[in-house]
């Protein structure tokens, strides 16, 4: 029997009634097709979710008006009947899994990047912007005022005739409905200006009273809007979005989803645990104590008591804590998005007692920094997201025995998906534990509420388990050994080769590398965990107090993060023309300012000329020589064709697949390992 009485009882938004609580909130994806339209990769991941069941299907962040509606592109486009189709499909495909289907309107406005095609609009024209990204705006006059509510209410219409349940207009966030209701962005004087909660509120209450008009009392018409602007002077309190929750629900609004916006510190704290990340600043501690109980349900709940409409709450929530929420009648709905989109089952698993079997979203936050490029959203632990249409686990035709070496990320999953559709799997390795790599990278990367690498291995565990995977681990595996097992199928998961740099004075006695920090530290992780080992080297490290670090990559500054939170002072050398090849964009841009904080000296675009017992002499960009001090120097390896391929396994009677980094080439990282192992589990 499920322990989420509350999360899984239906409920109801006026007369729309859905079979539970759980709703999948508007996350832009970049799944749309390249003109705006609704094509297959989009209808696929949303009847994944609806399949998954999920009570209530909000559809992403779709636009009004095109091209100063967009943020960048693609986006989902509703300024057109010619979109009708696709968005008619769409409605289809989510409600015949008895999932209710919204869609979220919006209009990027200020956030509007002048490259897809005209300027960025927004109710006054600041200089300097009121966030870094955003161009300078043009000022909106009252004329284009009176035609932007007019192209917010066609679009709900398009959205109704094309079979939805209703709408969302996104009044959050950077979006220019927010631009209005908020004072850091409103400078106006006449009655769309700041000087009052109705002045500030009268853009969305024109828009919320005309698509009324047209669309009738039997559709519903939601509101998304941030429960607080942190971290701002002029930002929105708590006590004014109470407020204005007041006055949307008297102008017709049917129910209110509640988020958050911040500056500075406080930066896209609707994801809340990017605040802690890589250290919890002073300003924000009270909030970060939150996570993962619930970082903005205070705020939340203060809108909830002052409404009668439902009101969901988002934010880092897992079940438990969301079933709490629900309990305590601090919200009427959950939200949950990265955790559907790591297991769109979530719902069905709950439902079903198997809470064991959900795969974790890690917080890493990949598909995020995905789409802060336009590129479509991929999940690090879930490779199916976004590939529906493509990837798919069908049962085996005919049961083979599939031996699989490396039990990396990529290894792992090719076990998984293999094992799920029917087939006998021998998984190897010759670490005494599951993860690869995935182990020393948490150790370096630490447990916290961001980025937590380490809930994947104990998942992958329980589904080996509960699919009788057959696990070998502290077993070298070669030819010879596949030839005497005879396995239908084989798979092989090495990992790329490490490879040093040609650096005169590599093998002096003060370099250490990644690859000597994981034979040193693997006994240690695996009688204490990564969790215990991080927590240890706080106490004592043997490195010397000062660490140079060349390679700049993803794992240089990870490693420099590391060094510098134990007391080290660190020095970064990157031969490229920047650092943090790798990095998703969300952790570059907090740990770059905090790397320069903590007086991090960072030389790119060098060349490394020698290591020598006092540090490393280099040639810097401007072709200046100069001698890095340090006690100790960490060298990062690339990675490359794995040569154990011919040397270990080249007189193989069977032809193998090949995954992961190991045939080298560009880095596949944890998100390519993972799709790797998945193509290849559902090929054998």
């Amino acid at each position: 029997m499920s322990h989420y009485k509350h999360l899984l009882e239906p409920a109801s938004i006026r007369h729309l009634k859905l079979k539970n609580r759980i709703v999948k909130p508007a996350q832009w994806l970049v799944y749309a097709e390249a003109d705006g339209s609704v094509g297959e990769r989009a209808i696929a991941f949303y009847e994944a979710i609806a399949k998954g069941g999920v009570g209530l299907v909000t559809v992403e962040e779709s636009i009004c008006d095109f091209p100063q509606g967009a943020s960048a592109m693609p986006h989902i486009r509703l300024d057109d009947d010619k979109f009708l189709p696709g968005l008619t499909r769409l409605a289809q495909a989510i409600h015949s899994h008895d999932a209710r289907a919204i869609v979220q309107i919006t209009h990027a406005g200020p956030a509007h990047n002048p490259l897809v095609g005209g300027e960025a609009i927004a109710p006054s024209r600041l200089e300097p912007p009121a966030e870094p990204v955003f161009a300078i705006a043009h000022e909106l006059t009252k004329e284009e005022i009176a035609a932007l509510v007019e192209k917010f209410a066609q679009a709900a219409l398009r959205v109704k005739n094309a079979g939805f349940d209703g709408v969302e207009l996104h009044m959050a966030h950077y979006a220019l409905i927010n631009a209005f209701l908020s004072r850091v962005q409103n400078k106006r004087s006449d009655e769309y200006g700041a000087a009052s909660l109705e002045t500030r509120s009268r853009f969305s209450r024109e828009i919320l009273k005309r698509a009324r008009a047209l669309c009738g009392q039997d559709f519903i018409i939601g509101i998304r809007m941030s429960n607080k602007e942190w971290g701002h002077e002029l930002g929105t309190t708590n006590a004014e979005a109470v407020e204005f929750a007041k006055i949307f629900e008297t102008n017709g609004a049917d129910y209110i989803q509640v988020s958050a916006y911040g500056y500075g510190a406080y930066a896209l704290c609707a994801l809340p645990e990017l605040v802690t990340y890589p250290e919890v600043p002073a300003e924000v501690k009270d909030f970060a104590d939150r996570i993962p109980h619930g970082a903005l349900v205070p705020e939340t709940e203060a809108i909830k008591k002052a409404v009668k409409i439902p009101v969901s709450a988002v934010g880092y929530l897992d079940p438990k804590a969301a079933e709490k929420v629900l309990k305590d009648g601090k919200a009427d709905l959950i939200c949950f998005g990265r955790r559907l989109m790591a297991d769109p089952e979530l719902p069905l698993k709950l439902a079903a007692g198997r809470e064991d079997e959900i795969r974790p979203c890690l917080r890493c936050n990949v598909c995020l920094s995905d789409i802060l490029l336009a590129q479509p959203a991929r999940c690090r632990i879930n490779p199916f997201m976004g590939n529906e249409a493509t990837l798919k686990i069908s049962p085996a035709a005919k049961q083979k025995t599939v031996m699989i070496v490396g039990a990396g990320p990529a290894g792992m999953e090719a076990a998984r998906v293999a094992a799920e559709r029917g087939h006998h799997v021998m998984l190897y390795d010759k670490s005494a534990d599951l993860g690869g790599l995935v182990p020393m990278a948490s150790f370096i990367k630490g447990a916290g509420v961001a980025d937590n690498l380490m809930k994947m291995v104990p998942w992958y565990r329980h589904e080996f388990k509960r699919l009788g995977v057959e696990l070998h681990l502290g077993v070298q595996v070669d030819a010879e050994l596949v030839n005497l097992l005879e396995p239908d199928a084989l798979v092989l998961a090495l990992g790329g080769k490490p490879v040093l740099p040609k650096i005169a004075g590599i093998d002096s006695p003060n370099v250490i590398t990644t690859e000597n920090l994981k034979k040193s530290a693997a006994p240690y992780l695996h009688l204490l965990g990564s969790k215990l080992m991080s927590a240890l080297t706080k106490v004592y490290l043997p490195v010397k107090d000062s660490v140079a670090i060349i390679g700049g990559d993803l794992a240089g500054l990870e490693a420099a993060e590391f060094f510098i939170k134990r007391g080290r002072k660190v020095t970064i050398m990157e031969t490229g023309p920047q650092p943090g090849a790798g990095m998703p964009l969300v952790w570059l841009v907090r740990l770059m300012p905090w790397l320069a904080a903590k007086n991090v000296a960072m030389h790119v675009g060098v060349k490394i000329d020698r290591i020598t017992g006092e540090g490393v002499e280099i040639t810097g960009a401007d072709g200046k020589a100069a001698k890095i001090a340090a006690e100790t120097v960490m060298v990062m390896p690339s990675y490359e064709r794995n040569d154990q391929l011919d040397s270990q396994f080249g007189k193989l009677k069977l032809k193998p697949i090949v995954v992961g980094d190991a045939l080298g080439g560009a880095p596949r990282y944890i998100q390519g390992a993972i799709l790797d192992g998945a193509k290849a589990g559902a090929e054998v």
